[in-house]
């Protein structure tokens, strides 16, 4: 059970390179906004384009790593879609909670 962890985890990495750059580019894209006191409605935007190059890099990754898995492109694509825009909305959620919790004071 281990080793077919191991496994796993070392299959993963192909695209643990490009979610760390897309992730690190969406905190800054956060941090940004936040400077800029951007509204919580334009995060979304905000950070697409601000990660555009790293969510195309992420999403080549996943695409690439499901291929090698044994999956279709185009059974592969919908899900490195999907993976994008759940990171996009768990970082717009952030930032949409913590725009609200400031204007709240």
């Amino acid at each position: 059970m281990l080793s077919l962890l191991f496994v796993a985890m070392l299959a993963a990495g192909s695209d643990n390179s490009a979610r760390t750059q897309f992730t690190s580019c969406l905190r800054a894209s956060y941090e940004k906004g936040t400077a800029q006191k951007l509204a919580a409605d334009g995060y979304g935007a905000f950070a697409k384009q601000e990660c555009a190059v790293q969510m195309q890099g992420f999403r080549s990754a996943v695409i690439g790593y499901d291929m090698k898995a044994g999956w279709t492109r185009k059974k592969a694509e919908p899900d490195a879609d999907s993976q994008v825009n759940d990171y996009l909305g768990e970082w717009t959620d952030r930032y949409r909670d913590s725009h609200s919790a400031t204007a709240a004071k």
